[in-house]
């Protein structure tokens, strides 16, 4: 996302360009031993930005690995709803965790009613960060 003035997240030290490199937006995502490896052995040399999503963006920025954009991870910021095909729900109440394992332990699906709140997208990593994420609907 573009780096912004006066938000909670805002990376006040980014010097890097006017527009974040691409990162994995959230808090889920995987990443193979190979890459933990090389983190590790690098610790020494890499800038810890604010938000570790960024962070790890930015760390394997110049690194050859393939990216995939799966939209089940809700991860962002603002959770975009329920969706019984979601893997991964972020920004969850107690309350919200405790329903969804009660349905899922009684029903078999995570959402007792599935609610978009706002589209998804498909992170395409062919154009610049700030045209990578255009939200549509039919996306989870």
């Amino acid at each position: 996302g573009r780096v912004k003035a006066g938000v909670k997240w805002k990376e006040s030290a980014w010097l890097l360009c006017d527009y974040y490199l691409p990162y994995a937006l959230g808090g889920g995502y995987v990443i193979s031993a190979d890459l933990v490896r090389y983190l590790r052995l690098s610790r020494d040399y890499l800038n810890l930005w604010q938000s570790e999503d960024v962070s790890l963006g930015v760390w394997l920025a110049p690194i050859d690995v393939k990216r995939v954009h799966d939209p089940r991870f809700d991860t962002e910021y603002k959770s975009r709803g329920c969706s019984n095909k979601y893997i991964v729900t972020h920004k969850q109440s107690i309350e919200d965790m405790l329903e969804k394992h009660q349905t899922l332990a009684k029903e078999g699906k995570l959402c007792k009613e599935e609610v978009k709140l706002r589209l998804s997208y498909m992170y395409d990593w062919g154009v610049p960060p700030s045209q990578c994420c255009q939200r549509k609907d039919g996306i989870p």
